[in-house]
């Protein structure tokens, strides 16, 4: 009898241990309310944070393309790739000198076909994580390390940093030719292996029912193709991740130290409306987050999403307009920033490419602030974009 008690509490330990579960399910969360009419708040993002520029060095070898993306910022690095062309650049984060430059794009077996999901830098390992086929692992300087082979890379997924050991996977709803529908997974977070790709955990976020931001289209020859709106799930809020999915009514943050926990929900629920009602999260510190929404019609062109900042301190919710003094003059009616992107950084930050052109121009106009104006000084005009960190107060 004793030897089945210990078996019993075996399980229930190797269970409990592969579910990541929220903090608590109840409780009054704060509500944002897709059919209110919010006031409107006009702000400035000069008197909002402190912006940094870090140039990049420029020569024959180091040119940045078009579709080059800002994937990391780090206190020592900084992180691009191309995703077609598979070139991976690493920066120095004070200096903007090259650190590292290396394509490994091909057919072998230590080689990635392209950069289907970006890439991730860890820099207490000193590794970069090259999001393919498969996860393939480098030093910065490109030294190949391992191959990750995680289930489910025949589908779209997203993989973000989590922490020391484990990276954080999303299980992005496949769209694929009618009768295949089965491949949707219901519970789509997990946290899989740094070491080996095994899976760690699987996150207590169930759907009985998922939609998506793509539809498949047939074309001649019993061909297909999806059309979809590209946005953001899930993005980096420093080594936090936060999570708004377009099945739920509830945004999470995941945090290393405290787990899963709830921390806004929404009304009506996205069940009730058809076509959806999505939000998105576009960025978020620890005083504040910006979300954006839309309505997820096909057909439609799509349009500008209106943001919203949730206060975490008042627990308001205004609609807002966030004016960019440095490069948008117009009017407060039409002027807006967002971030360019969502390169993993530190908490209450954001970073993003600002191009040489642009820059020239402030430069004349003498609006850059922080160290800008000695960095534009001496810009030429076929450098490499510039870096800006900005740092909210």
């Amino acid at each position: 009898m004793k030897k089945k008690n210990v078996i019993l509490l075996l399980i229930l330990f190797l269970v409990s241990s592969q579910i990541v579960s929220p903090q608590s399910k109840t409780g009054d969360l704060p509500v944002f309310d897709f059919s209110k009419d919010y006031p409107q708040k006009k702000l400035r993002l000069q008197d909002m944070a402190d912006i940094e520029y870090v140039p990049l060095e420029t020569t024959d070898d180091i040119l940045l393309g078009g579709s080059s993306v800002l994937s990391a910022v780090t206190d020592k690095y900084i992180l691009i790739h191309e995703s077609q062309l598979g070139d991976i650049f690493v920066f120095d984060r004070k200096t903007g000198k090259i650190y590292s430059h290396f394509n490994h794009r091909g057919q072998g077996g230590m080689e990635y076909s392209w950069i289907k999901n970006g890439t991730i830098l860890d820099e207490k390992k000193e590794e970069i994580y090259v999001c393919s086929q498969f996860i393939f692992v480098y030093s910065l300087k490109g030294e190949y390390k391992r191959t990750l082979k995680i289930e489910g890379f025949e589908n779209d997924m997203q993989i973000l940093n989590f922490d020391d050991e484990s990276l954080f996977i999303y299980d992005d709803v496949v769209v694929l030719e009618p009768g295949r529908e089965n491949r949707i997974k219901k519970d789509p977070y997990r946290l899989v292996s740094k070491k080996d790709g095994s899976l760690i955990s699987v996150l207590d976020i169930h759907f009985s029912k998922r939609y998506t931001n793509k539809i498949p289209q047939q074309l001649d020859n019993n061909m297909w193709r999806t059309y979809q709106f590209y946005y953001p799930h899930n993005v980096h809020y420093g080594s936090d991740i936060v999570i708004m999915d377009i099945s739920s009514d509830t945004l999470y943050h995941l945090s290393p130290n405290k787990g899963l926990i709830p921390r806004l929900t929404r009304t009506p629920s996205i069940h009730a409306t058809d076509p959806r009602h999505i939000w998105i999260p576009v960025l978020t510190t620890d005083k504040f987050m910006l979300l954006g929404t839309f309505v997820l019609d096909f057909n439609s062109s799509g349009g500008k999403i209106p943001v919203f900042m949730y206060d975490f301190v008042t627990g308001g919710i205004n609609k807002v307009s966030i004016l960019d003094t440095e490069y948008d003059t117009r009017a407060w009616s039409q002027g807006r920033w967002e971030p360019g992107g969502d390169p993993a950084i530190a908490k209450n930050m954001s970073a993003e490419f600002v191009e040489v052109s642009l820059m020239k121009e402030a430069y004349k106009g003498k609006r850059l602030v922080g160290n800008g104006m000695k960095v534009a000084k001496n810009l030429m005009e076929d450098d490499n974009p510039v870096v800006r960190i900005i740092k909210f107060k």
